[in-house]
């Protein structure tokens, strides 16, 4: 069957379903992506690991499967999200092996990057073993780091309340830990949150250990700070997929919360990924937050993951798609793409993204154009087209309302992004962009990007097939979404106003041909 939304430069499943990236690496020469897979069908089942590995992050072979779920602690939901990490020369991968009402970590080794053994002791760590705090129900994801001579794993989890922790064993909690907690440690909810669907609230825990299968209980990672919502400290969910690492002598964490509730234009998916400022106490555990913001404000972003290159650039990739939706591939056998790899820095208090930069090795047949006027209309410039294509602009609204570009234009079809003086925002409104989305959210087809009341704009937009990533302002915002026009006739871009006259500046188009 022809693939007619397969992705040109960007990864994506081959056959089945794909969703979160795991065990980010560069090893053995290459840069590794392994992923949430389930083989059989286009759709999420008994989870396995897929592999992809890079050269370059816009090239990807596709390796055999990594990890089958063919043990009795894997049974219902499979290897589920975890990380990797190389000691003495070889590949250790930790991962969830998740049941309905329990998750526990397990591990593998190679030799070669390739095959994988699972260590006949797994389980090797499990919520029991830790303390009295931490949910058995609900703690996965583990990614695991070095730092000094001790290695750090930090994992999703449910924190639990001190009568929670208290309640019968046979409930999933310890009721006496091996040594006494510090009285910070029990999670008192604030007086005004909302009873969870289940016990606890969503946190992320760290653990410490000298060699990978010994690990102690350090702390929980997310104490109430009165500067912050209390929607953060009493999430009903866990903040999955978490990642730490440090960059520009900041340090990042990661994580993608689910159920967290809008905070005015963020966090308007039903799960959401976010990263957080500030310091993390490796005697305590807790991460002292200077800062939360949403990674990506657009509709499909999700279980961002990093990797360190041996030049130092720290480089993250997301599952591309979003739970709780529809998948226009699956009739034609697959579902599950990835982001655009981003390289990651902190400036001035800002993490900022930019498209990792051997995608300038493929970009061909460069169109350029040094401003555009247009009012009330809409304009399309020569050679300026494609479904493709990397495609840079200075936008200038001048005295319109609304001013920006149609992207995926034909006769029945086009996708929308444009700046929206009254509001301040950048919008991405995919309503008619061609097959029909469905979700939970109230809102499904637009997402804003709050950038206040502007002068210009500068948008770099990455399209490829059924995609755009959007990176505003040098990568100080980004929106990623996916649509699914007609892929012969939707290729079109038009540059438009409304209510006065705009200017479109430095205007270059390149086509990405791999």
């Amino acid at each position: 069957m022809t693939q007619s939304y397969r992705p040109v430069y960007h990864a994506s499943v081959p056959s089945g379903w794909a969703n979160d990236p795991n065990g980010t690496i560069f090893y053995g020469g290459k840069a590794h992506l392994f992923y949430q897979h389930y083989p059989h069908k286009p759709e999420w089942g008994t989870m396995h690991w897929g592999h992809f590995t890079t050269e370059d992050f816009i090239r990807w072979e596709n390796l055999p499967i990594t990890l089958v779920p063919d043990q009795d602690y894997e049974v219902i939901c499979g290897c589920c999200s975890g990380s990797t990490i190389e000691k003495d020369g070889k590949l250790y991968l930790m991962y969830t092996a998740a049941q309905p009402e329990l998750q526990r970590q397990c591990m593998a080794v190679s030799e070669d990057g390739v095959r994988f053994t699972k260590d006949p002791n797994n389980p090797i760590l499990t919520a029991d073993m830790l303390n009295p705090e931490v949910s058995r129900t609900d703690f996965r994801d583990p990614r695991m780091f070095r730092k000094g001579d001790s290695y750090y794993l930090i994992a999703g989890a449910r924190v639990l309340t001190r009568e929670e922790a208290a309640a019968d064993p046979n409930e999933g909690f310890v009721k006496t830990p091996e040594k006494p907690l510090p009285a910070h440690s029990y999670y008192e909810p604030p007086a005004s949150s909302a009873e969870p669907d289940k016990t606890g609230f969503g946190n992320m825990v760290l653990l410490k250990s000298p060699d990978l299968y010994h690990w102690e209980y350090v702390g929980k990672l997310i104490c109430e700070q009165p500067e912050y919502s209390l929607a953060y400290y009493c999430l009903n969910g866990v903040y999955e997929c978490p990642d730490y690492f440090t960059v520009n002598g900041e340090e990042v964490l990661l994580s993608s919360p689910q159920n967290l509730p809008p905070m005015g234009r963020r966090y308007q998916n039903i799960h959401s990924g976010l990263y957080m400022l500030g310091h993390l106490n490796f005697e305590t555990g807790q991460f002292v937050m200077r800062k939360i913001e949403e990674v990506d404000s657009g509709f499909d972003f999700y279980a961002a993951q990093t990797l360190r290159m041996p030049d130092d650039r720290v480089i993250m990739i997301a599952w591309k798609e979003m739970w709780d939706r529809n998948f226009p591939t699956r009739p034609e056998g697959w579902a599950g793409t990835y982001t655009l790899p981003r390289e990651l820095t902190v400036v001035d208090g800002n993490l900022i993204q930019t498209p990792v930069r051997e995608i300038e090795r493929y970009r061909k047949n460069k169109v350029s154009r040094d401003a555009l006027t247009v009012e009330n209309e809409s304009a399309a410039v020569d050679g300026v087209a494609g479904n493709v294509i990397e495609l840079h602009v200075t936008l200038e609204p001048g005295t319109a309302s609304k001013a920006g570009l149609k992207l995926f234009k034909g006769a029945a079809h086009e996708t929308l992004l444009y700046y929206d003086r009254a509001e301040g925002v950048i919008v991405f409104n995919r309503a008619n962009s061609g097959v029909a989305f469905e979700g939970r959210e109230k809102d499904v087809n637009v997402r804003y990007c709050e950038v206040g009341q502007r002068e210009s704009v500068e948008l770099d937009l990455y399209l490829d097939v059924c995609s755009l990533e959007v990176f505003i302002d040098g990568g100080k915002r980004t929106m990623t979404g996916n649509v699914y026009p007609d892929i012969a006739s939707d290729t079109g871009i038009e540059f438009f106003s409304e209510g006065g006259q705009c200017r479109f500046r430095e205007i270059v188009k390149y086509d990405i041909v791999v």
